[in-house]
């Protein structure tokens, strides 16, 4: 089976690597195009992708074809592959706000279209992936798309009427994390503790937290019980926490990238 990437950015980049590092996908099938040939040159001396001259030849070659361009981009990305892209082959795009039914529109009729929102932890195979299948994507389709967003992570199977929700939770929440660690860094700084070593700290900090929710099951509110102690220091911190609106601030920020991806349909 042949892929073909159109478009060669930070994402695609990071997908392709972890093609690569999976030792599941030959580099001699997977095909590529970019505007800026210095990112096409770059892969293909990294994992030896096969550069094309133009999106339609990439697509032309592939069985797969993955729409790796930004959402702005791609109505006139898609006018000029769809002489090419026909029912025998799978278009899986990561763009955000466009549904399937927005390619299927555009495209001949009974093309396979899976949509699909991994988010910038796939640049460290931690990436959390929405996947969803349009009306004529099927399980193998579906599969296939799984297999490749897989070795950048987990995949999750949503409705598409939830990919904004799941963008917003799943993808742009990294940023909101990322806040969270370099405030909690600032503290570290003002305590008196060097900067790379605050960073690292609460970095690790975080990804204990996560983890110990991901491997024991429990709520988060039980863990966070757990270090509560009667009369004791966290507690504080939590319910200051809870004062100055932390949890409001978090569900607003998100509300707010769920109605933004929302306008990006319309």
């Amino acid at each position: 089976m042949n892929y073909g990437f159109i478009g060669l950015g930070n994402m695609a980049g990071a997908i392709l690597a972890g093609m690569a590092v999976s030792g599941e996908f030959a580099g001699d099938k997977i095909y590529g195009y970019n505007r800026s040939r210095e990112k096409t040159e770059k892969l293909k001396a990294g994992m030896g992708l096969i550069p094309c001259g133009s999106a339609a030849d990439a697509a032309e070659a592939a069985d797969v074809v993955v729409l790796a361009v930004k959402p702005q981009m791609m109505p006139a990305v898609v006018e000029e592959l769809s002489p090419v892209l026909t029912p025998e082959k799978t278009v899986l795009s990561i763009a955000a706000g466009l549904p399937c039914a927005w390619y299927e529109a555009r495209l001949a009729p009974g093309v396979p279209v899976v949509r699909l929102m991994p988010n910038i932890a796939a640049k460290v195979r931690s990436a959390v992936t929405a996947v969803c299948g349009g009306a004529a994507a099927g399980e193998e389709q579906l599969r296939i798309a799984e297999k490749i967003f897989g070795t950048v992570g987990s995949t999750y199977r949503v409705d598409e009427k939830m990919f904004s929700a799941f963008s917003a939770i799943g993808g742009a929440s990294g940023a909101f994390i990322d806040l969270y660690i370099d405030a909690l860094a600032d503290a570290g700084v003002r305590a008196g503790f060097p900067r790379p070593f605050a960073v690292s700290m609460a970095t690790d900090a975080v990804l204990g937290a996560a983890k110990l929710v991901k491997e024991t099951g429990e709520h988060p509110i039980a863990l966070c019980n757990q270090v509560c102690s009667p009369g004791g220091t966290t507690i504080e911190g939590v319910l200051t926490l809870k004062r100055l609106g932390f949890e409001s601030a978090v569900q607003q920020a998100t509300q707010t990238v769920i109605d933004k991806d929302r306008s990006l349909a319309k």
